[in-house]
């Protein structure tokens, strides 16, 4: 299963290889380590064709023509000119798009204007709208590449490709256990795979036992252990995986802010669910095709504590463990941890600690109730 977007940047790298490069290409999308892979082997590609001179842009506050001018310089250096942009997104409306589109015309390859947009990078980076004129005019003048979130499948793959380049045979349970413990950011992915390939220096093989060792849990895993054995009403499971999380460095506070968070999202997850006729799914892609595509965006405000508005995978699995749970237990949940969470802010009686602890301790009891 090859990476949504792959394809298309292999074919655009085998056209420049002909000496059919484009002017322009602009790469975006919602994963940040595929835009920035993408963008250096198409400046690698075409410099290869012409020694070029890279040029970085930053385009805020400037017009088309500004934007563009390091490419109607002779360069001192090489006989051609790559200018990286980013900040442009004001550049793909209204006039200066009419602008932005003409002076994109005279460039002639190898010069190159390469937009970059890594969407998940802040607010100073360039968010890019298919809609708009200028993306329109660049997808006709040039060729635009996309590269979104990818599928836990897609990335055990992508994973195991890239350990065998390493010389290294990754595992099925291995690939899976690292996708569980970082999650899909492809840059942490590739990160951790990094230290196991090191880690097995002399070895050829990366299993399961590895990444434990190597991977630490992240503090939403935590979290959602500890949710887990409190729904079991195992309630001694609970209280060491907190002392766990106390003693690795997680304040209290910032773990009840976590499980207030998590029921916050359970919650709603089984009223849209709910709401929606309980339309069965079984995992990411048939949620996608079943529900997940029709959520209306920022239904409980939006930001973090809105399940409408998480990441993508992290956003199915809430919907996933909501299947098992019922709305009024949830809504017993939220209303006690919400009551736990004002006492711990406000300093009076026990300590963050203490309170941690006493409301696992009634949400066990709350679970004894419903069961």
């Amino acid at each position: 299963m090859a990476l949504e977007g792959a394809n298309e940047l292999a074919s655009e790298l085998a056209a420049i290889k002909k000496g059919a490069a484009k002017p322009v290409y602009l790469l975006f999308g919602s994963e940040p380590y595929l835009v920035r892979t993408a963008a250096s082997a198409l400046i690698d590609a075409l410099s290869v064709v012409a020694t070029a001179e890279v040029v970085p842009v930053d385009a805020a506050g400037k017009s088309a023509r500004e934007t563009l001018a390091p490419l109607a310089m002779l360069s001192l250096f090489a006989p051609a000119r790559i200018a990286v942009i980013r900040g442009f997104s004001h550049l793909l409306s209204g006039e200066e798009a009419d602008v932005l589109l003409k002076e994109l015309e005279q460039i002639a390859p190898p010069n190159a204007a390469v937009f970059l947009s890594t969407q998940q990078e802040g607010a100073g980076d360039s968010r890019v709208d298919k809609r708009v004129r200028g993306f329109k005019g660049i997808s006709k003048i040039g060729a635009v590449l996309e590269f979104g979130t990818q599928t836990p499948q897609a990335l055990a793959e992508w994973l195991r490709a890239q350990a065998a380049q390493e010389g290294k045979k990754l595992g099925a349970e291995a690939a899976q256990l690292l996708l569980d413990r970082v999650g899909l950011d492809m840059e942490q992915l590739r990160s951790e795979l990094d230290k196991a390939i090191l880690y097995k220096l002399g070895r050829d093989t990366i299993d399961a036992k590895d990444i434990a060792d190597l991977v630490g849990r992240t503090r939403e895993e935590a979290v959602w252990e500890i949710s887990e054995a409190v729904m079991r009403r195992d309630a001694r499971r609970a209280l060491i995986l907190i002392e766990d999380q106390l003693a690795a460095g997680v304040f209290p506070l910032v773990l009840l802010t976590l499980l207030v968070r998590q029921s916050r999202h359970l919650l709603q997850a089984r009223l849209l669910w709910e709401e929606a006729g309980r339309p069965p799914f079984r995992d990411l892609r048939g949620f996608q095709a079943r529900f997940g595509r029709t959520l209306q965006i920022g239904r409980f405000g939006k930001g973090p504590d809105d399940v409408t508005t998480i990441h993508p995978f992290a956003c199915f699995k809430r919907f996933e463990a909501a299947q098992t749970r019922d709305s009024e237990s949830l809504r017993r949940m939220v209303a006690r941890l919400r009551q736990g969470d004002r006492d711990a802010k406000s300093g009076g009686g026990a300590g963050a600690k203490e309170i941690l602890e006493e409301i696992v301790l009634d949400l066990c009891a709350l679970a004894k109730e419903a069961a």
